[in-house]
């Protein structure tokens, strides 16, 4: 009877076909994928302290969304894949296709000068709406500035970014002939979008990119008029005692359009495939998204910027840091892969956690069949 149940399962095995084989194989690299993140992220971040979560889509599936560490530590609550946390600069992306829809519509082109919206003078010399997204407007940083200038005990608004360019002159290059990083710009399109659209910009951002792409949850999140934020990642650091410190208050929270997204990893999932399937704008003005529209120089290396996106051949990319927030996006653009990871504390980038998933991922992808 032994012999029979032995040479049964020996049949059954040698009976297996090769696909069963090929998802065995399979099943078995994402499990190992999937401990090899635990085994990096739990590294890096305690229990109980603020943490980290992390979206991994491939193919048009979340093979990976999970979530490390606390995003409330007075209510000791997880991070999960649906928890809301702070963007940072992974913003200017959303706030880049707020535009990208107003051209959709036909109201305003990309070639656009912006004194034709805005007559003042710092824009009289023909910047166009381009060149505030893809960094060449030659203008000052209005955020650099509201950091020296301006009072703290209040919370500057997008329209104190509007009054400081208008208040004099604050031209630096020409525009066109220089790539310089702006989040006082970026804080300035808002502005565009609400005198173009005749709406407020987070409602119109609501209703156009994030309910279009299925980011249900996802908001623009203003101190100046704050929202409630359902399963909300407050961000923290440390003090000098060592202890975590929240860091949602400070003045310049009120400002949108270079930062202030909530977003999870269940919507920034929603929203790859949305970009993916080209399902937010029309095909046309799809196109445009990834397409390099300026040049800048990084360590003798030639890099490119697009709508909200850094971007090579290959990838689109951008990452993000404020008070108690780091974040890292990117885009394989030539094969169907997206990593998203976002912290609510500032450790992301010195532990190059962002660089190692990166390798681990592609890793498994290049042995995935």
């Amino acid at each position: 009877m032994k012999n029979t149940i032995v040479l049964l399962l020996i049949l059954f095995v040698s009976c297996k076909s090769p696909s069963d084989k090929k998802t065995e194989t399979k099943d078995t690299k994402l499990e190992q994928l999937r401990t090899s993140i635990d085994s990096l992220f739990n590294s890096n971040i305690g229990e109980n302290e603020p943490g980290a979560a992390i979206l991994v889509s491939y193919k048009g599936k979340m093979i990976i969304g999970k979530g490390y560490g606390m995003r409330d530590l007075t209510e000791n609550q997880p991070i999960t894949k649906s928890t809301n946390m702070r963007m940072a600069s992974v913003s200017k992306q959303f706030t880049a296709l707020t535009i990208l829809k107003l051209v959709d519509e036909g109201k305003i082109s990309l070639n656009d000068s912006v004194y034709s919206i805005f007559p003042i003078e710092t824009f009289k010399d023909g910047t166009t709406i381009e060149q505030l997204i893809n960094h060449t407007s030659g203008k000052a940083d209005a955020e650099e500035a509201f950091f020296k200038e301006w009072d703290s005990t209040m919370i500057a608004n997008n329209k104190n970014i509007l009054e400081w360019y208008s208040s004099e002159n604050r031209t630096i290059t020409k525009p066109g002939e220089k790539y310089q990083y702006n989040n006082g710009i970026y804080e300035f399109i808002p502005c565009i979008v609400e005198k173009v659209s005749g709406q407020e910009f987070a409602e119109f951002a609501k209703k156009n990119i994030f309910n279009k792409a299925g980011m249900k949850k996802t908001n623009f999140f203003n101190l100046t008029k704050p929202i409630e934020i359902e399963e909300r990642a407050f961000c923290y650091e440390k003090d000098s005692l060592g202890n975590w410190k929240k860091m949602d208050g400070h003045f310049l929270n009120g400002l949108l359009g270079a930062g202030g997204v909530y977003t999870s990893v269940n919507d920034y999932f929603q929203y790859d495939l949305a970009l993916r399937n080209k399902t937010i704008l029309s095909e046309k003005t799809h196109e445009i998204i990834f397409k390099p529209s300026s040049t800048n120089k990084n360590n003798g290396v030639e890099r490119y910027y697009a709508m909200g996106w850094g971007v090579t051949d290959s990838t689109a990319t951008h990452t993000g840091g404020w008070f108690g927030t780091n974040t890292f996006t990117k885009r394989y653009l030539n094969k169907p892969l997206t990593i998203a990871i976002f912290m609510n504390r500032k450790t992301l980038f010195t532990n190059n956690l962002a660089k190692k998933t990166d390798s681990l991922v592609v890793e498994y992808v290049k042995n995935y069949r």
